[in-house]
This record gives C-alpha cells, sequence and structure tokens, in this order.
C-alpha cells in the first residue's frame, strides 16, 4: 500500500468515526468484510465501498439525509485539502474523483523527484 492508499484510509476512518460514531463505523467496516472488502482493500475497491454505503445508507428517497454522498465529499475534500490539490470534478462519481487526486498527487511526486533538470 502506498503513501496515498494510506492517507485515503485514515481519511476514510476518520470521516465514518466522526460522522457516524465509532460504533457506526465498525458496523460498515463489518459490513464490507462480508461483501469482500477489508477496509485495507477499500484503496482497491471504490467502487464496492461507495456502492456498499449506499447499500447500508440508502440511496435516493429512500436515504438518510444524503449520506453516502456526504461522506464521500467530505472525504474527497479532506484529502485534496491534505495534498494541496483542487479538484473541479464535484459531479464526478466518488471513485473516479479520488483516481484523479491519485494522478495528480503520483504526477507531483514524479516531477519532485526528478529534481533539477541538467543541460
Amino acid at each position: 500500500m502506498d503513501e496515498f492508499d494510506e492517507l485515503l484510509l485514515k481519511i476514510i476512518d476518520r470521516t465514518l468515526r466522526d460522522i457516524l460514531g465509532d460504533d457506526n463505523a465498525l458496523i460498515i467496516y463489518n459490513h464490507l468484510e462480508r461483501n469482500s472488502c477489508s477496509m485495507c482493500e477499500i484503496p482497491a475497491k471504490l467502487d464496492l465501498f461507495s456502492a456498499q454505503l449506499r447499500n447500508m445508507l440508502g440511496v435516493g428517497r429512500g436515504q438518510i439525509l444524503g449520506a453516502p454522498a456526504i461522506l464521500e465529499d467530505v472525504v474527497v475534500k479532506t484529502l485534496s485539502s491534505k495534498l494541496g490539490l483542487e479538484l473541479e470534478t464535484k459531479s464526478m462519481v466518488f471513485n473516479y474523483r479520488i483516481r484523479k487526486l491519485k494522478e495528480s498527487y503520483d504526477n507531483g511526486r514524479r516531477k519532485h523527484s526528478r529534481g533539477p533538470q541538467s543541460k
């Protein structure tokens, strides 16, 4: 697992615990585990994570105050802020927004790791 994925997991965990409470976060992790997505697999299974949030918290008119979308937006905003990146793709689905942030993060790291170009 790379630095980006570790940071993503920390932010997801903190967001779930801060917004839903520790007990509910554990319920979500247990549900994910039963549906083939352990906590450490979330970065590789963003589609499944997002779908399971909606499965547990509801979708459309049946959802709990828009909870899945709010949780995902908080994760994306917090991650963007921590990385010092801006993401202009609010209308995109969660997994795509996270992948775009990872691409920007990886591109920035590659530029910095090359250092000054010699002639």
